[in-house]
């Protein structure tokens, strides 16, 4: 009698046990991984272990406890091909606090398998995480290339599939695979009844079940095929469970790699529906009423299959039918799909689209879901991450709120679930100050002390990302703007760029070029392309470049393509510097470089990249340097040091006002120069020079001395004010390059104060010339001496008559000087009216200058 009592004593404790610490597998299933993962979420932050055992093996294993998870990693290399037990273990200290066996899948390499990741509930595909963000739609029509481009990634067609439209979906789908959209495959109609009382295919359940097992044959290999899609509201359409099991396990027999797929609008029913499917979509609709059911529905499918399912939603965007009098607005399209998101969403699909705006009617309705696509997508790393995030709470209750965490980055998201604008408070678990980027709006607020105080619109949406201090892969004399495409401004854009085609005339519409937080060498997003068809896609052009003729640079970049039979090649092209090189891509990040001498000088030095084959690719750490790179620092005796860096691991040899050649001397350390001149640098491999590269280094007399400009400069070319003209910093051949003075129908009248009586022999004065841009060399120059500061002579002058066309080039005027003086008055006549046969005739010419050296 104590047996049985004690028996079921324990059968009670385990129950209650088994309802406070959740024990599950990772993933659903394991491919090419190296390590499994078993997760428990315990009651407490208690001291707990985990052991594992396999056939009374006991496993090695690696546990890690954040908070009140505890996961533990183990080598599958033990495991077979199929479904093995491990029985596990967990202890917290000395006591055994559960115990029981779990299921571990591992499943032979596919390359088009789809996994859930059952801890964060969010999709693996292709390898990749994965947030599904789509519509129903019926046919596909050419939706799937022209949305694609717009920021979604997935559909879900209404098709009857019968054997006779067999062709039209094969066509749909090897498109969605062409431009990177993945499909929910519907099949509902071979599953159940009709939709509202509808009869439905007019076949036997035994007829159904044979076209549909047709159907996943036909299609478990396909590329674009991310589930199946078995059924619309059974819950609410009365279709008992059993048939839907029926048709899953078919499913999942045939095809083990893809999850199958069910809507449902009765949370209350979740645990009768448990074993009819992995992803669970629910369909709230709650407009034009208050969109509070969306949170409340997907709340409870989310708690009922945690860690257990995927759980999506299905924004509405439909209206002006049956008991829905009005379509959604764009605002509230937005409010409800981040609802979703903050709710646990792991996919979005909404209902319904159509072309020609059919569904939804309104144009800004769509456009504001085309919107959350692309935000959707920037955000995708942080909303699939695993990682633990901080607490969060607004001062209002009517402002949703969820905060994730990625690799020690952390997004805050608040949502307005009022139709009014608002002041509100945020309130994190992060006990810092920091600057919160503002995504999506180009602006920042400053979180202190974890709070931040900010204003909402109405049903508005507000996306914070408070960045971890990371160290920068990017080197400091990179002329590349934005190389590691982290500044985006507009959602899914990174800055710096243009876009054209590879063709004009092959030129393909569903080519995309999207900012993917995926794939990444450093920071948190690369630039993936995707070109359907080959010589089909686009070309990235950058902003322009400035190089010198005669100096050597390096062009790196980081680069990978999704594996395929035939792997895709990329080019990248510099057409000003006649470079032009081709890399065929592996699956796995490498590193592509080359080293040129610029054939001549340019401003507009413009780098493109285009992925030219079929396929999709991935782009990183794009850097253009000088190299080898020559660098000088102005010391207070008016010397300078000068400093030599070079990218490869070869000798640097140097010279002074010549250029370098094999017996120049060896570069080991910074050296100081006492006068201004031109330093050239090579870089020499077995005795022959590979690269090279010249800067003039402004040593003189004049040096940190005070100047007095007589006429202003213009404001937005002040440079450092009237230091410029003293302060060591020579300007590029690039105007906007922030090292120039310039004067716009004005002449340059500048006097140095030299402090006392210095002996002086030579004055020169340096401007820049680009005519292309309304910029004049001026007409004379003219140095003028003077002991006190008042009474001035002029030393010396000289005329000019070059203002050639062309590509800007910088231009020194020297004039000798005789005796000593304290100051030294250097004047450039502007040169005036543009006359004809410039750009910009008739209008003023400016006067660019940048340095007066006294020798």
């Amino acid at each position: 009698m104590k047996k049985v009592m004690l028996s079921a004593l324990l059968c009670i404790w385990g129950v209650v046990l088994h309802a406070q610490v959740k024990v599950f597998n990772r993933y659903n299933y394991y491919l090419t991984e190296k390590e499994g993962s078993i997760i428990c979420i315990l009651p407490d932050q208690g001291n707990y272990k985990l052991n594992l055992s396999l056939r009374s093996e006991k496993l090695v294993s690696v546990a890690k406890t954040e908070g009140q998870r505890l996961s533990t990693q183990f080598s599958l290399q033990a495991l077979p091909v199929g479904t093995s037990s491990l029985h596990y273990v967990l202890e917290k200290g000395t006591t055994t606090v559960q115990q029981g066996d779990i299921n571990i899948i591992k499943l032979a390499p596919k390359a088009n398998a789809v996994q859930i990741d059952q801890l964060t509930g969010g999709l693996i595909a292709d390898g990749l995480p994965f947030f599904p963000f789509g519509f129903y739609c019926g046919p596909a029509g050419d939706l799937p290339e022209r949305e694609v481009t717009h920021g979604f990634n997935m559909i879900g067609v209404y098709q009857d599939n019968l054997p006779e439209g067999m062709a039209e979906r094969r066509r749909y789908m090897d498109r969605c695979a062409q431009v990177g959209v993945k499909v929910q495959y519907g099949v509902n109609s071979l599953v159940g009844s009709g939709h509202n009382g509808d009869k439905g295919l007019d076949k036997t359940d035994e007829e159904k079940l044979a076209i549909l097992k047709n159907e996943v044959l036909a299609f478990k290999d396909h590329p674009a095929l991310l589930s199946y899609y078995i059924n619309d509201e059974p819950d609410g359409q009365g279709r008992p469970p059993a048939v839907l099991e029926a048709a899953y396990r078919l499913i999942r027999e045939l095809d083990p790699y893809h999850p199958v797929s069910i809507v449902f609008m009765m949370p209350q029913k979740a645990n009768d529906f448990r074993n009819t499917m992995d992803i669970a979509m629910t369909d709230p609709y709650p407009i034009p009423g208050p969109a509070d059911k969306v949170m409340d529905d997907l709340t409870q499918y989310a708690k009922a299959y945690q860690y257990e399912k995927s759980v999506w939603l299905v924004p509405q965007a439909f209206g002006g039918q049956e008991m829905w009098n009005r379509e959604p607005t764009g605002a509230e399209i937005r409010l409800m799909t981040y609802m979703g998101l903050i709710g646990g969403a792991r996919g979005i699909q909404y209902y319904v689209h159509a072309p020609g705006n059919l569904n939804p009617q309104s144009v800004s309705a769509w456009s504001a879901a085309s919107n959350v696509a692309v935000e959707t997508a920037q955000m995708s790393s942080f909303l699939l991450s695993p990682d633990p995030a901080p607490a969060i709470h607004a001062d209002d209750p009517k402002i949703l709120t969820k905060a994730f965490s990625y690799q020690g980055n952390t997004l805050l998201i608040a949502v307005n679930n009022e139709n009014k604008p608002k002041v509100y408070t945020l309130t994190t678990g992060l006990q810092q100050r920091a600057t919160a980027e503002c995504w999506f709006e180009n602006r920042e607020v400053t979180l202190e002390n974890g709070v931040l105080h900010d204003i909402i619109d109405a049903y508005g949406t507000r996306v914070y990302l408070i960045r971890a201090n990371a160290a920068s892969a990017i080197p400091a004399d990179n002329m590349i703007l934005n190389p590691g495409f982290e500044k985006i401004v507009s959602p899914g854009l990174p800055i710096g760029s243009n876009v054209t085609s590879t063709s004009n005339r092959k030129a393909d519409i569903g080519a995309s070029f999207f900012a993917d937080p995926r794939e990444h060498v450093e920071g948190m997003f690369s630039m993936r392309l995707i070109t359907p068809v080959d010589s089909g896609g686009n070309k990235i052009r950058l902003i322009p470049m400035v190089m010198t003729k005669g100096n050597s640079y390096t062009v790196s970049i980081m680069a990978k393509a999704k594996a395929q039979e035939h792997m895709p090649t990329f080019r990248i092209a510099i057409d000003a510097m006649e470079q032009d090189h081709t890399y065929t891509l592996t699956p796995e990040w490498e590193e592509y470089n080359f080293t040129f001498q610029a054939p001549a000088s340019s401003t507009n030095a413009i780098l493109s990249l285009e992925l030219i084959n079929q396929g999709t690719a991935w782009f990183d750490l794009l850097t253009a340097s000088p190299d080898p790179v020559i660098t000088y620092k102005i010391n207070g005796d008016r010397t300078a040091t000068v400093q030599i860096n070079t990218n490869s691991n070869k000798e640097i040899r140097y010279a002074e006002n010549k250029l370098p050649d094999a017996q120049s001397t060896l570069y080991t350390k910074p050296f100081p120069v006492h006068v201004a001149g031109n330093i050239s640098a090579g870089i020499f491999d077995h005795g022959r020079q590979i690269a090279g590269s010249g800067i003039f280094v402004p040593v003189n007399l004049a040096l940190g001395k005070k100047v007095t400009i007589a006429q202003a400069y213009a404001p937005q070319y002040a440079a450092a004010g009237d230091s410029t003209l003293t302060d060591g910093t020579m300007g590029t051949t690039a105007f906007k390059c922030g090292k120039w003075l310039g004067f716009s129908g004005k002449d340059l009248d500048a006097t140095v104060d030299m402090g006392n009586a210095t002996p002086i022999k030579r004055v020169t004065a340096s401007f820049l010339c680009d005519p292309n841009s309304g910029i004049f060399l001026p007409k004379e120059v003219r140095v003028y001496t003077s002991k006190d500061g008042k009474n001035f002579k002029l030393a010396g002058k000289v005329y000019n008559n070059k203002n050639v066309r062309g590509e800007p080039y910088l231009q020194q005027f020297s004039i000798p000087v005789k005796g000593n003086a304290r100051y030294v008055r250097v004047t450039g006549k502007a040169f005036g009216a543009i006359p004809e046969g410039y750009l910009f005739v008739g209008s003023t010419s400016w006067l660019f200058t940048d340095e007066i050296l006294v020798q």
